[in-house]
C-alpha cells in the first residue's frame, strides 16, 4: 500500500529557512520605526493611561476640594 499525499508538490511551496530570513529582512526595511526609546515609552504610557483620564483627574481634584 502506498501513501498518497493530499497536497502534491507541497514541499516545493514551503519556503526553506534561508528564504524566510530573506523575506523577513525585505519586510523589515519598509516598516516604520521609533525615533528614540523615550518616544516609544511615552506612547505606551499614553495608550495605557488614556487621554480621558488626563482630562478627568484635574476636574475630579477641583470638584472635591483640590489640595486643601
Amino acid at each position: 500500500m502506498r501513501l498518497a499525499l493530499p497536497n502534491p508538490g507541497l514541499e516545493l511551496r514551503i519556503p526553506d529557512y534561508d528564504d524566510l530570513e530573506r523575506m523577513e529582512k525585505e519586510d523589515a526595511e519598509g516598516r516604520p520605526q521609533w525615533d528614540n526609546k523615550a518616544q516609544y515609552i511615552l506612547t505606551c504610557v499614553g495608550f495605557c493611561i488614556g487621554l480621558g483620564n488626563v482630562w478627568r483627574f484635574p476636574y475630579l481634584c477641583q470638584s472635591h476640594g483640590g489640595g486643601e
